[in-house]
């Protein structure tokens, strides 16, 4: 068994490198942000980028795994609040190819193996208490959980203040599309691993429980699970 998981794409095809190019794989898991380029990557060229993970995810449909950003979550159109690098004269075009996959549930918040759990940002037992999420249950029944609220209550994983007042998200209360590594290394569920991207890093960095994967715009690093346990490759 062989995983691959990288880190936000912002637009970028460099994941062509990896999932076509290099890699052969049992799983492919994009961590999200497929949108609002920090590259000066064009809209035109994010949305061609974005057809083109689709079409790799059609062609692979088990293998596959499109997890969603914040990046994403603001062009869906029941979702009425946008965050920064918002591309409002693109937002159409973009809502269009967003939203077929989201309604053919192309796109999903959080994939679970073994005990790694995969998602933009991660779980925190607040946030999971406060939207009943069980947990305590099995993981292939977490996954199923937290997937059944972002398709039938999408609006649960908006943005959400907490104490702290972080205007970045660094609150125990945000949602696994927004929640900051200070916060959930405070407050993460138990059980697993969780592999998670939305906040840049230098380099991919391994913790005990937490793996921080936002490395395709600086290292270039990415992270493979497999027979052998974790390695960290570079494209």
């Amino acid at each position: 068994m062989k995983l691959i998981a990288i880190g936000d794409i912002h637009g970028r095809d460099i994941w062509k490198h990896i999932g076509i190019a290099e890699e052969r794989f049992d799983k492919f898991v994009f961590i999200g942000d497929y949108f609002d380029s920090k590259d000066k990557i064009s809209p035109q060229q994010q949305i061609e980028n974005f057809n083109e993970i689709v079409a790799f995810k059609n062609a692979f449909p088990d293998k596959v795994i499109l997890l969603i950003g914040n990046h994403d979550f603001h062009y869906l159109k029941e979702i009425k609040e946008t965050y920064t690098g918002y591309q409002y004269f693109h937002r159409n075009d973009i809502q269009d190819v967003l939203q077929k996959a989201n309604n053919e549930k192309q796109i999903q918040v959080c994939y679970v193996h073994d005990n790694y759990l995969f998602s933009h940002a991660g779980f925190s037992k607040t946030w999971c208490a406060a939207n009943q999420l069980d947990t305590n249950s099995l993981k292939a029944e977490f996954e199923q959980q937290a997937n059944a609220l972002f398709y039938n209550a999408p609006s649960c994983f908006k943005f959400t203040r907490g104490e702290n007042q972080s205007s970045s998200g660094d609150d125990i209360t945000q949602s696994p599309i927004w929640i900051r590594p200070e916060s959930l290394r405070l407050d993460k569920i138990d059980y697993y691993i969780q592999v998670v991207g939305h906040t840049m890093q230098y380099n991919l960095k391994i913790e005990n429980d937490i793996i921080l994967i936002d490395t395709l715009g600086t290292s270039k690093e990415y992270l493979v699970i497999d027979d052998n346990g974790i390695s960290i490759k570079k494209v």
